[in-house]
């Protein structure tokens, strides 16, 4: 079935502003990154933006569009991270504004969205070699064209079964959740085969959810088979880590 006949997606004609980042090159370059309509990760194993630097940690910070905003919250760095050479925890972003993670800069700036579907919004910096990937480059413009359909009143719904038997739900106004030992909700503090930042949940433009496990130490499965990467869930799907047992789905906020 086609994605037009499924209803998804119609052409809306109407200008949106965008964020973006160039990457500031010492040589001169500069580089333009689009930032996506949900949380962009960044790190230096994992994330949106992969960074060869060796003074950002695997994932460092993430950069969330919040209602037309955009705001950008470290992540536990070792090295921390900078606006405008001054070090952050969360700071809503400025035209203007210099992100600073390690010893990468980026300058972040708010383009028409017309004169940036191009640009993806998955990059890798190896060598100096950038990387783009083109199912989420696809994918993205396609969500471009598709703003009414937006999610931003949605919830990520956990319906959570500890070893224990005892089960509790939590609905979260986030697009993007992890879940671990150091989660600030729940008992996964409990389970001791839970990481202290075990698995990332992200809910997309779309109304999506995907997961990825954070490098933990007894893994995640899906349906009882061990997952690596990232992998789109259905409400259907049981996510395990440790003892504990998980659904995930989207629920529509009240009017």
């Amino acid at each position: 079935m086609s994605l037009q006949k499924k209803g998804f997606f119609k052409v809306v004609a109407r200008s949106k502003k965008r964020g973006v980042l160039y990457l500031m090159d010492p040589a001169g370059g500069q580089e333009m990154i689009k930032l996506r309509r949900d949380a962009t990760i960044f790190g230096r194993e994992k994330g949106d933006i992969i960074l060869d630097d060796a003074e950002t940690s695997s994932t460092h910070c993430q950069v969330v569009h919040i209602r037309g905003d955009y705001f950008v919250f470290d992540m536990n760095s070792t090295n921390g991270t900078f606006v405008n050479n001054q070090k952050i925890l969360k700071h809503q972003l400025q035209a203007g504004d210099i992100l600073t993670l390690g010893g990468t800069q980026f300058r972040f700036a708010m383009e028409e969205a017309s004169n940036v579907g191009h640009i993806a919004t998955i990059f890798k910096r190896k060598d100096d070699t950038p990387l783009r990937n083109h199912r989420t480059s696809v994918v993205d413009s396609l969500i471009e064209t598709e703003l009414s359909t937006s999610v931003a009143n949605n919830h990520i719904h956990l319906e959570v079964v500890y070893h224990s038997g005892h089960a509790e739900d939590f609905t979260l106004n986030q697009r993007v959740i992890y879940l671990g030992r150091a989660s600030s909700f729940g008992r996964f503090d409990k389970d001791p085969e839970i990481s202290r930042k075990h698995l990332l949940v992200k809910l997309n433009d779309s109304g999506e959810i995907f997961i990825e496990d954070q490098g933990s130490t007894n893994g995640t499965t899906i349906n009882g088979q061990i997952i690596q990467g990232m992998h789109q869930i259905t409400p259907s799907d049981v996510v395990q880590i440790g003892l504990t047992k998980i659904r995930v789905k989207v629920l529509q906020a009240a009017a």
